[in-house]
Order: C-alpha cells, then sequence, then structure tokens
C-alpha cells in the first residue's frame, strides 16, 4: 500500500487531498498544526473505509519538521507522495505588514515547502524510492501585486523553488509539482491577518473577505484532483481556475504586464471589494 504526507490536512485543500488519495488506497499521514481538525480529516477517511493517522506537525519549526520525518519514514516507511500544503495568508501594503509578518510569511509559505521537499527527498534519494513531491504555490507567485506582497514573494519561492528540485532531481527518478490555485473555498481568508492595522480591524477585513470567498472560490476537491494528475503524470506547474491559467500565461508571455495590471490594483480597491462581498455575502450561510 502506498504512503502519502499531506500538511495542512485539518481543513481545505489539505483535507480534500488526504481524502482523494486514501479513496484511492493510499495510507495517509494527516498533519497539521490543530490536532482537533487533523483529527476530524482523520475520521472523515476511515469512515469511508480509508486509511489515515494523524501527527501534528508546526511546518514553521524545523526540529518538529525533522522529527516528522523520522516518524513517517520509521513508522509508515519512506512516503511515495509529498504533498506539502500549509499556508496562511496576510493582507497590507509593502511597509504595512511588520518585520514579523515577512518573517512568519516566508517560513511558513515558502520555507516549509522547501524544507519538507528536502527532508523527504533526501529519504527517497537514500532509499532508492521514486516518490513524487507536490508543493501548493499560487497564481499569486505570478502576481506581484501591492495588496499582499510577502504572500506573493513566499509563493514565487516555494514555485522556484520546487522548479529548481524538479531539474536537479527528475533525472533521479523523483517527480517535483508545483500546484498554483486560484480562488478556492477554503479558511485561508478567514484565518488571515491584515498589516498596518489594528486586531479588531484586521479581525473585521478577514471576516468579510471569508464571506465572500465562499461564494466566489472552487471547491477544494479541485485542487485535489489537480494534486492528482500532476503525481499521475509528473506536470510540472499545474494552474488551477481560469485566473490561474490566465495569471500564468500572462506571466510567460509578458511579465511587465502582469507586473502593471497587478499594480493597479490597490489596497482600497480591495477593501471596497471586501466591503462589497461582505453585505453581500455576510448575511448567507
Amino acid at each position: 500500500m502506498s504512503v502519502t504526507v499531506v500538511t495542512g490536512a485539518g481543513s481545505g485543500i489539505g483535507r480534500a487531498t488526504a481524502q482523494r488519495f486514501a479513496r484511492k488506497g493510499s495510507t495517509v499521514i494527516v498533519s497539521d498544526i490543530n490536532e482537533q481538525t487533523g483529527a476530524e480529516t482523520v475520521a472523515l477517511i476511515e469512515k469511508d473505509g480509508g486509511s489515515a493517522v494523524f501527527r501534528r506537525l508546526d511546518v514553521a519549526d524545523l526540529a518538529d519538521w525533522e522529527n516528522f520525518t523520522d516518524w513517517v519514514c520509521a513508522e509508515h516507511g519512506v512516503p511515495d507522495v509529498v504533498v506539502n500544503n500549509a499556508g496562511i495568508l496576510i493582507g497590507g501594503g509593502f511597509l504595512e505588514q511588520s518585520n514579523a509578518d515577512w518573517r512568519r510569511m516566508i517560513q511558513i509559505n515558502m520555507m516549509s515547502p522547501l524544507v519538507g521537499s528536502r527532508l523527504f527527498v533526501q529519504r527517497m534519494t537514500d532509499s532508492g524510492t521514486r516518490g513524487h513531491i507536490v508543493n501548493i504555490c499560487s497564481v499569486g507567485a505570478f502576481m506581484p501585486t501591492s495588496i499582499a506582497p510577502s504572500y506573493v514573494v513566499a509563493k514565487a519561492g516555494a514555485w522556484f523553488g520546487t522548479q529548481a528540485l524538479r531539474a536537479e532531481f527528475g533525472s533521479q527518478g523523483i517527480g517535483v509539482s508545483a500546484v498554483c490555485p486560484g480562488l478556492i473555498r477554503t479558511s485561508l481568508a478567514a484565518n488571515g491577518t491584515r498589516g498596518g492595522v489594528s486586531d479588531d480591524d484586521s479581525s473585521d477585513w478577514s471576516s468579510k473577505l471569508a464571506a465572500g470567498h465562499r461564494y466566489i472560490g472552487r471547491s477544494p476537491e479541485r485542487v485535489a484532483g489537480a494534486i492528482e494528475r500532476a503525481v499521475r503524470w509528473n506536470l510540472s506547474t499545474v494552474p488551477v481556475g481560469t485566473e490561474a491559467w490566465l495569471g500564468w500565461y500572462l506571466y510567460r508571455l509578458s511579465p511587465g504586464l502582469v507586473r502593471g495590471i497587478s499594480g493597479a490594483v490597490s489596497m482600497s480597491l480591495t477593501d471596497w471589494a471586501v466591503e462589497l462581498s461582505g453585505k453581500i455575502f455576510g448575511g448567507k450561510r
């Protein structure tokens, strides 16, 4: 039986991915910093007849990553698939976000997938396992926007690191893919923060953004399907959603054009859209 590791599997894309690979017969290692939601994912998989086990992981902690990798390989063997999905959202302009905001974003959204990739690829090469690494990036990797600059910087770094990993280890039989979703219905917005404002204003901004996100975004299962295809066909970069494909092709055609379009979208315009979505969707459930 194959073994699949999914980080951030307590909800959203991570949960949908864990469930999908479990349905395909894989034993899934469900990891998340939230023990309650992680256990809920395991329960859902087992209810459907699948096999899963939970292990808490703080992806911002290097020692925790190392202990997690050792435990997975000792208890379940070197995994066949590793999906680095865990991530956070911090909004606000370049200067609005604090140094701490930038450090946390880079640590979680860029370094954690690269650290996870490095640790498990080392085990794969040592054991001769022809495994596959999937790093969840974002259409933001191709959009240098002022709305959430630390987010897009981190995602761009994760995407480029994924390509470097693929270039080095592809010839050794290890698959490496970057999946880049557009708008997806997850808890990313609801759990996000905004830099440069008070805690109350940040919570209000996240709540309104999440209210619209629930109705505009696609199902996380769409991303889970893209992840499965990436593994099956060893695809390099897989956008998910029309806006993601558009951003990917425009970036390849003219980075300057994408930069110009992204620069025209200011935080003030985003605030207006968030406020509008809150009024339209805020009262709906």
